[in-house]
Formats: structure tokens, C-alpha cells, sequence
């Protein structure tokens, strides 16, 4: 039986935008146990979400009855990458081959989804900005309003991809918003969450958080990837179990000798028109996936041009079975916390974020999307369950002045709360060096 949606409803954010560019670490190097501590009054809604039908997309079924229907946890249908949009070729846009202008939405549809599909999980590349810009998606239509949060911060002239999950409308299409300048827009589907079995292949899986654990380093193995090189990437060694379906990663490059970009994609089958990471010369950028695994429970990573080394952090695995892991409840992206209206986190300290619904619980995870932003050195930051041993991984790589996003599948841990004198569901940020803000947007729970 699955459970009844907890929706989060956050506060309103403010999107950032990026500035420079240079090279920073890719994993911390020593542990800190910091004392900076926050509360976030993110509340679950059980009513659910004004206005969205949750139940069937059958024709005859109006909207009120669907909406009175119980929404209920979606399950993960992984599928090989697949472009959907691309405007330098007018893909997805009816042959428009025109960049999206400032304050220009376009509504993108999404094909072939599977019945009873409520999200879909996108990798959003942006291309040949002309300014300081963000770029929002969210679920399509024009009545639908945009999130204040944002996906992807650019620059002029960067090409950079950040990973977003979203509704999608009962149309099947999502929204893609440009904040400034113009800029070329690409997304590439990863996979489907459906709220009921739509007696496809693979069946749904539900999510399993293992993480954030590091499987696989090219400075230590093998060597830098070389161009048009790909190397398999084997799982079955992490605690993910045969019959696993899908992955969530954490891929950085690092000192990149030429602009080039990653493709992420299951064994056994031909590598997809699409990229999961693109990177700059002796930039370091992450970039949170979530890809398909091939029946030996490994993943195909490929470099397209130049020498550059890959780092793979995995968070969890997908498995269809009733035993045990959690449902994923997409919600409207909201910001749970910014520092900017606090204070930056500094060099080697941990920023402890409380939650105080009682609704979530020690063990869910949740999807976050982290931007940095105006920090003073070349950092790195890790997020983890508060509690635990900081893990040798990072989500995040900054470099003085930048704004930059990634979306990270976070477990929640425990912290003490000395104002109510309980203990609490909490997240760890820890940051490396220098002083830098950390923007928290949610965009789902595994529960």
C-alpha cells in the first residue's frame, strides 16, 4: 500500500547569478565539527497542492474528481538519456531556432512518457549566454506560476548543466524561464516518476539512500579520460543489489585540458545523443545525475574532447520491491534556507540545518538543490546527514565569486534542538575554505 503525499511548502527565493570561473578541490581532506546551527520552518501539507489533480490523465475524469483522489508516492522509471529540447536546432520548440530571450518562458513538451507519470527528471544544459542569467523549470502551462527558485545559474559565454526534478502537466510539458540576456537551452529526460504501474519494462523502483559514498576516482585509477574515451563504471561493489534499475551520482570533472562534456548512460546499449556534465578548462564542476544501470549494475561514462579526470560519488540506487526503501513526493520547489539572511558559513565549519515538522523523519531523504554563491576562496561543499561521519565526497565547487547550483539527494540525520530540547531531523553543509553562502531549495521527499 503507499502512503498519502507530505508536501513541503517553503518560502519564496531569490535567484543568483554566476561571476568567474578557476579550478577548486574536488573532496574534503579533514573533518570539522562546527558550531553554526539553523532552524528551517519548511511544514509538510497533507491536503496537498492547490489546484493539481494528483489522480488519472483518462480523458472523461475532470479535474475535481481527480484532484479529491489520494495522491500518492511515485516510484522511478529509468530510461537512457533522451533529448527533448534544443534550441540552437528548434527541437522541442517546432523548428524555433532562436535562444530564449530575457524574461522569455517556453513550454516544452515531453513525449512518450509512460501512463500515470506525474515528474520527470530533466538535465538542463545551458549554452552561449549573453549575460548574467538564471534559468527556472517547472511544471508546463501558462497558469501555472513560476517557483521563485532557480535550476541553473550561467554566465556569458559558459556552457554549464545543472539536474532538475519537476511535475509535469497534465499536457506533459514543463516550463524553462530565462531571467537576463539570451541563451540556448537543451534538456535531456533521465527517467520518469509514475504513481501507479504502468505495466512497462523496467518496473517502478522505490529509492534506497547508501550515501553520499566516493566509487570511483580517476586520479587514482586509470587515469585521466581521454577524448572520445569511455570507461564502465562497476556498482555491484556499493551495496547495489542485483535487480537495481537506476543510480543517483554525483559526477566531477576536474582539470579539464579543453571545453568538453560527459555522457553518463547503462551498459548494454549505444551511447544516447545527450550529456550529463559539461566542463570548462581547469574548472572543477559537479553535476548530481541520476542514470540507468545496465543489467551488470554498471554505468558508461564518456569524455568527448581533451584529457579530464572523473570523480563518482553515489547517493543511492532505485529497486522494484515492496521491501523496504521510500517513495519520492515531488513538490513545489520552495527555499527551506539562506545564509545570506544569516550569515556565511566559514572556512572548515559545518552549518546544521533543524527541521522542525514533525512529519519528516530521520532515515527520508531529501531533493535539494544547492547553489553557492559569493564565496571568498576556492571551496568545496559537502552536504550529509547531520550526525554521522562527514563523508570524502562534495556536491559542491566554488571559486571566488561564483554562483553556481547543484541538486544533491541528501538523507536526513539527527541533531539536538537546545531551543524546544529535542532532538530534530537535520542536515550538514560543511564548507572548506573561505567564507561562502549556501542557498537550500527543496524539490522532494523520499519518505
Amino acid at each position: 500500500m503507499r502512503r498519502s503525499a507530505a508536501l513541503l511548502v517553503a518560502t519564496a527565493a531569490t535567484a543568483a547569478v554566476v561571476t568567474a570561473a578557476a579550478p577548486a578541490n574536488a573532496e574534503p581532506v579533514t573533518a570539522h565539527n562546527g558550531d553554526q546551527v539553523a532552524r528551517t520552518a519548511v511544514s509538510v501539507d497533507r491536503v496537498g497542492r492547490s489546484g493539481r489533480p494528483f489522480g488519472t490523465k483518462t480523458t472523461g475524469t475532470t479535474a475535481q474528481e481527480a484532484q479529491a483522489e489520494e495522491y500518492q508516492g511515485t516510484r522511478f522509471i529509468p530510461t537512457a538519456p533522451r533529448r527533448i529540447l534544443d534550441t540552437r536546432s528548434g527541437l522541442g520548440r517546432g523548428g524555433v531556432t532562436a535562444p530564449v530571450g530575457a524574461g522569455g518562458r517556453i513550454e516544452v513538451p515531453v513525449d512518450n512518457l509512460p501512463q500515470y507519470t506525474l515528474a520527470v527528471v530533466l538535465n538542463v544544459t545551458g549554452t552561449s549566454p549573453t549575460a548574467n542569467t538564471y534559468v527556472t523549470v517547472w511544471e508546463g502551462g501558462a497558469d501555472i506560476a513560476k517557483p521563485g527558485v532557480s535550476t541553473l545559474n550561467l554566465v556569458p559565454g559558459e556552457t554549464r548543466a545543472n539536474s532538475v526534478t519537476t511535475w509535469v502537466s497534465l499536457d506533459n510539458t514543463v516550463n524553462l524561464y530565462n531571467n537576463a540576456g539570451t541563451t540556448h537551452l537543451i534538456a535531456d529526460v533521465a527517467g520518469y516518476y509514475v504513481y501507479d504501474n504502468p505495466g512497462t519494462s523496467p518496473t517502478p523502483g522505490r529509492y534506497f539512500a547508501t550515501g553520499p559514498t566516493r566509487v570511483y576516482d580517476s586520479r587514482n585509477t586509470g587515469g585521466a579520460f581521454r577524448a572520445a574515451e569511455s570507461r564502465a563504471i562497476d556498482f555491484s561493489s556499493f551495496a547495489v543489489p542485483v535487480g537495481a534499475t537506476a543510480v543517483s551520482l554525483n559526477v566531477t570533472g576536474v582539470d579539464a585540458t579543453e571545453n568538453t562534456y560527459v555522457t553518463a548512460w547503462p551498459t548494454g546499449v549505444s551511447r544516447p545523443t545527450a550529456s550529463s556534465l559539461n566542463v570548462a578548462p581547469r574548472a572543477t564542476t559537479p553535476n548530481g545525475v541520476t542514470v540507468a544501470l545496465g543489467s551488470d549494475r554498471k554505468v558508461n561514462l564518456y569524455n568527448n574532447a581533451g584529457n579530464v579526470h572523473l570523480v563518482v560519488d553515489i547517493a543511492g540506487y532505485y529497486l522494484p520491491t515492496e521491501n523496504g526503501g521510500a517513495d519520492f513526493y515531488p513538490v513545489t520547489p520552495g527555499r527551506a534556507f539562506d545564509t545570506r539572511d544569516s550569515g556565511p558559513i566559514a572556512p572548515a565549519e559545518t552549518l546544521t540545518l533543524l527541521y522542525l515538522d514533525a512529519d519528516l523523519q530521520p532515515g527520508n531523504s531529501l531533493l535539494l538543490n544547492l547553489t553557492g554563491t559569493e564565496p571568498t576562496a576556492n571551496t568545496y561543499v559537502t552536504p550529509f546527514p547531520a550526525g554521522a561521519n562527514r563523508p570524502g565526497t562534495s556536491a559542491l565547487n566554488l571559486v571566488p565569486g561564483q554562483t553556481s547550483p547543484n541538486m544533491a539527494t541528501v538523507r536526513l540525520g539527527t541533531a539536538y534542538d537546545e531551543i524546544d530540547n529535542v532532538n530534530r531531523p537535520a542536515h550538514a553543509f560543511y564548507n572548506n575554505a573561505g567564507n561562502t553562502h549556501l542557498v537550500i531549495d527543496v524539490f522532494g521527499i523520499f519518505a
